[in-house]
């Protein structure tokens, strides 16, 4: 039964309503991972939104904000700081420019939400260096298009958004050929329906009606990677818990209700048959409990967090004498951590696919550097807007090298030197970019066809350059096809970075297939530690 409408919103409404898009975000985040273009186990646009909504509604000032300017500056504050991987920078865009919309309004009517949309999709496209249109930049613009000079009640000026953004989502298809061949929409505009759909039903006073329609063979429901817990929103120490519970007819909603009262940061996803659970406790035991008097416990990592930041804080505490350049480095996977500690980081952030750092990391980093400029490596195509807007964010001067791997990383590390300036450090890391053609393995979750490419679900795929090479049923064949891909001539130095899937007899004679198949190239083969990807493989 339909509420009765509101003729304004003031902040504790827009929180309401925020809380709502990020309700029907979390029920959906799963199908929104499965639109992944590239079926690789690291779609994670869902997850991204999601952390950057929970991030959003965590400000600590939120809550005392009767006004909706207020209330809308709060939320998008902390969309910033929390900000995890493209999706989740233009996301936060989107609410900077919302709350810009709703400047110096106490309690906003229609034609002020209309105005908020606007500034929502002027703020994402100024964030993207080059838009392109069918993704979720798009799908706020026509939105926002849709109710442009509307002053009708609030409610009937959102409907019509979403409305307009649903009928924009169907057509992203249309306008970007990877996704029609993939059989997808645009997962991001997938996620601003959901945030919209959110709001509008609770306007409306009913259920959120979506429908998301994930592509064959995509397992909803096992995309989501278990990594991505470990890099929830929240700063209390304890045990990081994390766990998988199997069962029938599971309730995630009360499973959640039941962890948050017990623990802190906590993000609970799943469906009737599964539920991830991460959650920070000062003891495990009773969350461990929790899951097991209702089904089956599997994938459970317990992890000391006050260990961990008491290593960090020895680690990275200031003293000494401040240096004139320090470079951060993002890096996944216990041997390219080393890597990049060993090459001179200051400071190494966790983090890479499936578990994209916050702002707010890289600007907690930035300070931990102990220099009067830092330099950060991204090291992930999925992470350099975030390594931006850190930048942006931190109280220290800091650049962004946009190296997209780490293997474009460790080249740039290389070229850095500690006793040149900030702009030389820059123009060599940089330069250092372009000497690397970085290339990865990894086994397809779903069947689909890129560029020509048939993949079938469980085959092994070869991407050089963010370009789909090759697809087989062996590792081995797949890493072969990418290097051959990449016209090694002589004397070219091939690095595997071999993942913790790949043993080391493996990776062994893998390289030895490579240097018959390519002689007069050298290759060697370095432990990388990384999760999902049997091979990250520089070519230079």
């Amino acid at each position: 039964m339909a509420t009765e409408q509101r003729t304004t919103i003031d902040g504790p409404a827009l929180r309401g309503l925020f809380k709502a898009g990020a309700r029907c975000l979390e029920a959906n985040v799963d199908a929104i991972n499965a639109l992944n273009v590239f079926p690789v186990p690291d779609g994670d646009t869902g997850i991204n939104m999601l952390l950057t909504m929970q991030a959003s509604l965590s400000s600590p000032d939120l809550e005392a904000q009767r006004d909706v300017a207020g209330a809308s500056r709060a939320i998008a504050h902390g969309a910033m700081l929390g900000a995890r991987g493209n999706s989740g920078v233009i996301l936060s865009q989107f609410l900077k420019g919302f709350a810009a919309g709703l400047n110096e309004v106490a309690a906003g009517d229609g034609a002020a939400m209309s105005r908020a949309l606007a500034g929502a999709a002027s703020a994402g496209y100024q964030a993207v260096g080059k838009p392109v249109e069918g993704t979720m930049l798009s799908v706020m613009r026509e939105a926002a298009e849709a109710v442009d000079g509307a002053d009708e009640e609030p409610h009937l000026v959102l409907r019509t958004a979403l409305d307009a953004a649903v009928e924009a989502l169907a057509r992203t298809p249309q306008q970007l050929p990877v996704l029609a061949e993939a059989g997808v929409v645009d997962a991001g505009g997938q996620g601003v329906v959901a945030i919209l759909a959110g709001i509008v039903a609770e306007l409306e006073g009913v259920e959120p009606e979506l429908t998301i329609t994930a592509p064959v063979g995509a397992a909803t429901g096992t995309i989501v990677s278990q990594a991505f817990l470990e890099h929830a929103e929240g700063e209390a120490f304890g045990y990081c818990t994390q766990f998988v519970i199997l069962g029938e007819q599971l309730d995630p909603e009360r499973m959640r209700i039941a962890v948050e009262a017990v623990a802190e940061s906590t993000v609970v996803v799943g469906d009737e048959r599964i539920v991830r659970v991460h959650a920070h406790a000062e003891d495990p035991g009773p969350l461990l409990s929790l899951g097991a008097e209702v089904g089956i416990l599997d994938q459970i990592n317990i992890q000391n967090m006050d260990l961990q930041h008491t290593e960090f804080r020895q680690r990275h505490t200031s003293g000494g004498e401040t240096a004139n350049v320090a470079v951060i480095a993002v890096a996944r996977g216990a041997g390219f951590e080393r890597i990049f500690r060993e090459l001179g980081a200051a400071v190494v952030v966790r983090g890479g696919q499936t578990m994209n750092p916050s702002a707010a990391e890289l600007v907690d980093a930035a300070a931990n550097a102990n220099a009067r400029h830092v330099v950060i490596l991204p090291n992930n195509s999925n992470i350099v807007l975030t390594a931006q807007q850190a930048a942006e964010l931190s109280a220290r001067d800091c650049s962004v090298v946009a190296s997209k791997s780490m293997p474009q990383g460790i080249a740039a590390l290389l070229a850095f030197n500690p006793e040149a300036g900030a702009e030389g450090n820059v123009a060599s890391m940089e330069g250092a970019l372009a000497s690397v053609m970085s290339g990865e393995v990894t086994t397809a979750v779903r069947s689909t066809s890129i560029d020509g490419v048939p993949v079938s679900e469980g085959h092994q795929i070869a991407l050089l350059d963010d370009k789909l090479v090759c697809a087989n049923e062996h590792v081995s064949d797949a890493l072969l096809a990418l290097v051959q891909a990449a016209e090694p001539e002589h004397g070219t130095l091939v690095t595997l970075y071999r993942g913790e899937s790949r043993g080391a007899d493996e990776a062994d004679a893998d390289a030895d297939a490579l240097r018959a198949a390519h002689p007069g190239t050298e290759v060697e083969v370095v432990d990388g530690g990384q999760p999902h990807y049997h091979y990250l493989v520089s070519v230079e």
